[in-house]
């Protein structure tokens, strides 16, 4: 009989076997480093600052790393802008040589870059704007472009912006005519503009008319309605009351129609006279008044006169400005010489100012009037006189 053979138990080192993978893992990485394409990558240069230039050159190391580029270091420096032979030297073992100058603008640097291929001996160089909010997509643009066995090629004119004559002739003759249909479009949207401003302007200037017509005919109206409102409105005299009191102060001119009272008198001579007057108008009889009073009479003889009379003053302005007459008639008594009495009548002309309200200020000019004490006289003169009404 037999028994179970004994089953071997083999202990398994778990570090040994990862050390075997990661060994196996290198063995397959090492031919893929090895056959990357080295590239030597110069210091920038150029007039930005040199933390700038730094920071560049660091994006542009870490672009060409991505793009399965190894960096190695170059053999020397060479000069800007390069010659072959400098780079040439400068190789060592890189397939490529790259120098760069940066010549910083505002948001923005022009890049101008040589790239030296060892094996053809091929130098490129580019001369591209880059935004520097599109930095590393541009770089990664142009090293893409660059950095390869087949060299620039037609990437150039897309990476600097450039086109090929027939191209840059087709495009400008398109240029040319659509300029030639803007300006054609532009001048008939001027003049097509220019004729509706000026038909705007008719219009406008038609409605300024047309306004400016009925705001004159209204304006007139009004002027004539006011005028008409002023002299229906206008303060006709005595309304102020109908009872008057006045006094007056006045001198005349007599020429004798033969002997006064006064002896000593010659043929003629002075009238001065100084009085008061009652008037009253009455309703319907628009200006009219009836007038009475006594005067104080001195020159060619002294006495005094009783005279009874009317006026009218009209209104005949929208101002309290009134124009009209009086006459009178009365008696004269003398108090000197002989001690006579005579007959007086008197005609004038008036001329009369309502300056406030109940106050008038009164003027009459001239006064023509006969007295008859003795031989009697003619006597020509004027006065004045204030009244208040009540």
């Amino acid at each position: 009989m037999h028994g179970k053979a004994p089953i071997a138990v083999r202990n398994v080192n778990l570090g040994s076997r990862l050390r075997w993978v990661a060994l196996l893992a290198l063995t397959l990485l090492v031919p893929s480093v090895a056959s990357a394409d080295a590239v030597a990558l110069l210091g920038l240069d150029g007039r930005a600052s040199p933390e700038r230039l730094e920071q560049i050159e660091e994006t542009m190391g870490a672009i060409l790393r991505e793009q399965g580029h190894r960096l190695v270091a170059p053999a020397g420096d060479v000069s800007h802008p390069p010659a072959s032979a400098e780079m040439e030297a400068a190789a060592g073992s890189a397939l490529y040589v790259i120098a760069a100058e940066v010549e910083p603008l505002r948001g923005q640097y022009r890049l101008s870059i040589h790239v030296f291929y060892r094996p053809a001996g091929r130098m490129e160089e580019l001369v591209a704007t880059v935004l520097e909010a599109e930095e590393r997509e541009r770089l990664t643009d142009i090293l893409a472009s660059m950095v390869r066995r087949e060299g620039l090629g037609e990437d150039a004119l897309r990476l600097t912006g450039e086109e090929d004559p027939e191209e840059a002739a087709r495009r400008a003759e398109e240029e040319r005519r659509r300029l030639e249909e803007e300006e054609q479009r532009a001048r008939e949207e001027a003049e097509a503009a220019a004729r509706e401003e000026e038909e705007r302007l008719q219009r406008e200037a038609e409605e300024a008319a047309r306004i400016e017509e009925e705001e004159a005919a209204r304006r007139a109206a009004e002027e004539r309605e006011a005028a008409e409102s002023a002299w229906e409105s206008r303060v006709r005299y005595g309304t102020d009351g109908p009872w008057m009191v006045q006094g007056r102060v006045g001198g005349r001119v007599a020429v004798l129609l033969g002997g006064l009272p006064n002896p000593a008198a010659s043929g003629q001579g002075g009238l001065f006279d100084a009085g008061i007057r009652i008037g009253r108008t009455f309703e319907g009889l628009e200006g009219f008044e009836l007038r009475g009073g006594v005067d104080f009479q001195t020159g060619l003889y002294t006495g005094l006169a009783l005279h009874v009379g009317a006026a009218w003053l009209g209104s005949f302005f929208t101002e309290p400005i009134y124009i009209g007459g009086e006459a009178q008639i009365g008696a004269v008594f003398t108090l000197t010489g002989a001690r006579d009495v005579g007959f007086s009548s008197q005609a004038s002309a008036l001329v009369a100012w309502r300056p406030t309200d109940r106050f008038y200020l009164e003027a009459s000019l001239p006064e023509i009037g006969v007295v008859t004490p003795g031989a009697g006289a003619l006597t020509i003169g004027a006065s004045l006189r204030a009244g208040y009404r009540f």
